[in-house]
């Protein structure tokens, strides 16, 4: 089976075995990008190891073509690619380089508590239902006399955390919502922040009152 046809990605998309491998080569490969020259190589091999384990489960044990797979991943963690989702797509050879360069970064918990913690507002989820396992909780945080704010995802599997707006508005998060219910109701949390933007870009007009003042 070719790594580019279609109804093969589908199936390998959700193979549980190989979306482990893959979050695990991630991780690793924090490690690896830190340039600790003490566990350097051993930390190079670890990421190196869960790519190749990652093309081995997708390839369905054809050499080749797992090599070519682990190959890509490496390269796309090594150009600071950090969303499951495009790793995933780039695993597959379903994306270039250039589709999937704006894809947030995900933070640890620490991290993001740091960078975004003090921020004020109360937090409106729209739901737990996001990315290939269903699991990830998008959240607009912004203040109670305001509707712009911080849009960010929530992965528990990982704990860690994606900034994908830093001013989205409520009206374009709802719509957005509306739209990805309607047609994805997995849609990975890159996909719905540019749904948001599309939104911000082309806001929705108040309806007309055909002169009449109310």
């Amino acid at each position: 089976m070719a790594t580019g046809d279609t109804s093969g990605f589908h199936r390998l998309h959700w193979d549980p075995a190989a979306e482990r491998m893959i979050a695990l080569a991630r991780i690793a490969h924090r490690s690896v990008d830190q340039r600790d020259d003490i566990d350097y190589w051993y930390r190079l091999g670890q990421r190196n190891a869960y790519a190749h384990a990652a093309g081995i489960v997708i390839a369905r044990g054809v050499d080749s073509t797992a090599f070519a797979i682990s190959d890509r991943l490496r390269a796309a963690l090594e150009d600071r690619v950090a969303d499951l989702g495009p790793l995933r797509c780039t695993a597959l050879g379903g994306v270039s380089t250039s589709d999937i360069a704006q894809s947030p970064a995900w933070l640890g918990s620490m991290a993001f508590a740091a960078q975004f913690g003090s921020l004020p507002g109360v937090d409106h989820d729209y739901g737990m239902r996001w990315g290939p396992a269903g699991e990830q909780r998008i959240s607009l945080r912004h203040p109670v006399t305001g509707d712009r704010g911080l849009l960010y995802a929530y992965d528990p599997t990982w704990d860690e955390y994606a900034v994908l707006s830093q001013d989205a508005t409520a009206a374009a998060v709802r719509s957005a919502f509306t739209q990805a219910v309607g047609t994805n109701i997995h849609m990975s949390v890159t996909d719905f922040a540019s749904l948001v933007a599309s939104h911000e870009a082309t806001p929705t007009l108040a309806p007309q009152t055909g002169g009449l003042q109310l």
